[in-house]
């Protein structure tokens, strides 16, 4: 549809037809319909609408209603509504589908809400081969079918003798009139002539006619158009693929193929002569006007301009540096660049929006601020949208201990939205009061998020014990990510002591291990007890526990339990080690008023909120 140079015998071409084998611009091998999604900027995702059920795509028109009508080349119209392509055409059209022939424009009726109007462009068989505009109306009772014999030829073009060189976008201005752009059918003179349609910007209403105020003279061309070739709006293009209209402003740029040097964006403009074939590029004849932007396709990838769009949609979602921004596609290097229409770069400058794009070959933008390019190579029309920028954050988390073996922690490390772009992340153990080795294992590594991922694990192994301990933590930590940045970059895990305090006992026995603190002889203990010091000279009992961890903050409380079944609170005077008993935390109380009947006391310690076992204290008042 866009070609125009004789390529080298590394690149050849089966153009628009089945297969298109590229070996200069894609490294040597066939694009398929499996062809990975674009490169997109940080914070864009895409989506593919349609995985299967397209072939030999021309062109596409979005619906205000959400429907996607997709023109193949062979003649059939297609739906894509909710994501589904439909399995019944819009319409199927009897065309020439050869060379850069076939079904290669669609436009909607700007009220279409009441007349329910549809266009298309296409290469008609009879009388003899050549381009048509025509009108279908939808069927009332299902919009996605056409009335059968609804058609309505608006226009027809001259015959065709060449296969290429065809044009074929269509759309409506903001004036309400059809514009419709046609190729020079590989005749270059045809361009410059008032004599034929070809090579031209037409402007039609939407009936067929031809306004009365179209333009009546071109720059370096004499006479004035007449008949039906008063539809000549602009002239001097050589395959004007795709044009588009920015919404607001009416400004009109036109994406002219180049025949082997310089590619075109051209500001259309009534009566305006574009050059071709005085000119391809920018040229300093007087009366023809210039490019706003050119790049070479005479070396390397760049074959042909396709696909243009400006963003300015209704809702505008992208970022502000885009907003107002004109996106370009060419169909060999595929990827889609920007400019700004008002102050458009250097030649060949203009820089990467999108790449990695499998042949496009149209690019459109919705009112709700998506962008929607339709890849040829992989019949797929696909919505990019822009979700903001991708951060990645981890979770806290909380693990009960266990008394014995191991457990899990996993932490969740997650991405704000999909990305496109494979998105990693490194990650590391770090101590807090918790000690690597002691109670979890250190672990380290990096997480890789595919594309379409947005979590992924990262599970530390906690090590249980039956040591009485406090509550204690050890974090995660993220760094260096890659297409992405880090929002959260730590982890707190913390591991929940579940063991209770053990007071030491006899084996096989409740008895408490217990001595008096003085003279360290066994119970039965008398309540009082004139050695001890201070005034109610009490006797101070030592209990000794088998698992505590002395920290600072330690809450230590002691009850007993008489033979009367009284219960009784038990001053805690001292908390200490024992160094010549590691492993053992001695504990002081004083045994309490009240007790007057002889028998054991059921002594329990309660620390930080647990309690102990129960053991067995004798006293004797």
């Amino acid at each position: 549809m866009i070609f125009k140079k004789v390529f080298s015998a590394a690149l050849s071409l089966f153009l628009l037809g089945a297969h298109l084998l590229i070996s200069r611009s894609q490294g040597g091998k066939t694009i398929g319909n499996n062809e990975p999604h674009a490169v997109l900027p940080s914070g864009f995702i895409e989506t593919a609408i349609t995985g299967n059920g397209l072939s030999d795509t021309t062109a596409m028109a979005l619906h205000p209603d959400g429907r996607i009508f997709v023109c193949e080349q062979t003649g059939e119209l297609r739906v894509i509504k909710n994501g589904v392509v439909l399995p019944t055409p819009f319409v199927t059209l009897t065309v020439n589908p050869s060379g850069e022939r076939g079904l290669l424009g669609v436009a909607f009726d700007p009220n279409y809400a009441t007349n329910r109007f549809v266009y298309v462009y296409y290469t008609a068989t009879t009388p003899a081969i050549h381009n048509r505009v025509s009108r279908f109306t939808a069927n009332s009772a299902n919009e996605d079918v056409a009335v059968a014999g609804s058609e309505v030829v608006l226009l027809d073009l001259e015959n065709l003798s060449a296969t290429n060189h065809n044009g074929g976008a269509i759309h409506f201005g903001p004036d309400g009139k059809l514009y419709i752009a046609t190729g020079e059918n590989a005749v270059s003179s045809n361009s410059q002539s008032l004599a034929n349609r070809l090579g031209k910007i037409l402007r039609i209403n939407s009936d067929g006619t031809i306004p009365a105020d179209n333009p009546t003279s071109f720059p370096n061309i004499a006479g004035a158009p007449t008949g039906l070739n008063r539809a000549i709006w602009a002239l001097g293009l050589r395959n004007p693929f795709t044009f588009n209209f920015q919404p607001g402003t009416g400004r009109m740029h036109i994406n002219d193929v180049g025949q082997g040097t310089w590619e075109e964006i051209n500001v259309g403009a009534a009566g305006a002569n574009f050059g071709w074939p005085t000119c391809e590029g920018s040229c300093n004849t007087p009366g023809m006007t210039n490019p706003i932007y050119q790049y070479s396709s005479a070396v390397g990838a760049p074959c042909a301009i396709t696909g243009g769009a400006f963003y300015n949609p209704t809702t505008q979602v992208f970022p502000a540096e885009f907003v107002g921004k004109y996106f370009f596609a060419d169909f060999c290097a595929g990827w889609i660049k920007i400019i700004d229409p008002l102050s458009p770069p250097a030649t060949g400058t203009a820089p990467d929006a999108f790449t990695n794009i499998s042949l496009p070959v149209d690019i459109q933008v919705s009112n709700d601020g998506s962008l929607y390019y339709l890849a040829r190579g992989a019949s797929t029309v696909f919505r990019v949208q822009y979700v903001g920028e991708r951060t990645i954050t981890i979770n806290d988390v909380t693990i009960t201990e266990g008394n014995a073996g191991a457990s899990i922690a996993t932490f969740n490390v997650a991405l704000s939205a999909v990305s496109s772009q494979t998105v990693t992340v490194n990650y590391a153990t770090a101590n807090n009061t918790a000690s690597a080795g002691t109670d979890y294992v250190a672990a380290s590594g990096t997480l890789t998020f595919a594309p379409g991922q947005q979590s992924q694990p990262v599970s530390i192994t906690i090590n249980g014990d039956t040591t009485f301990e406090p509550n204690e933590s050890f974090n995660v930590n993220l760094s260096s990510a890659a297409n992405a940045t880090i929002a959260d970059s730590q982890g707190v895990g913390t591991i929940v002591d579940d063991d209770a305090p053990v007071l030491a006992t006899e084996e096989n026995s409740q008895r408490a291990i217990a001595l008096n603190s003085l003279f360290f002889f066994r119970d039965p203990f008398a309540i009082t007890n004139p050695p001890f010091f201070g005034p109610d000279q009490r006797t101070r009992v030592a209990l000794f526990a088998t698992n505590l961890t002395l920290t600072p903050g330690l809450v230590v409380t002691a009850e007993a339990v008489d033979s009367q079944l009284v219960t009784h609170q038990l001053q805690v005077e001292f908390v200490g080690g024992l160094p010549t008993l590691p492993g053992f935390t001695q504990l002081n109380v004083k045994l309490p008023d009240g007790i007057t009947v002889a028998g054991d006391l059921q002594v329990t310690i309660t620390v930080n909120g647990r309690t102990s076992n129960v053991v067995l204290v004798g006293v004797k008042p």
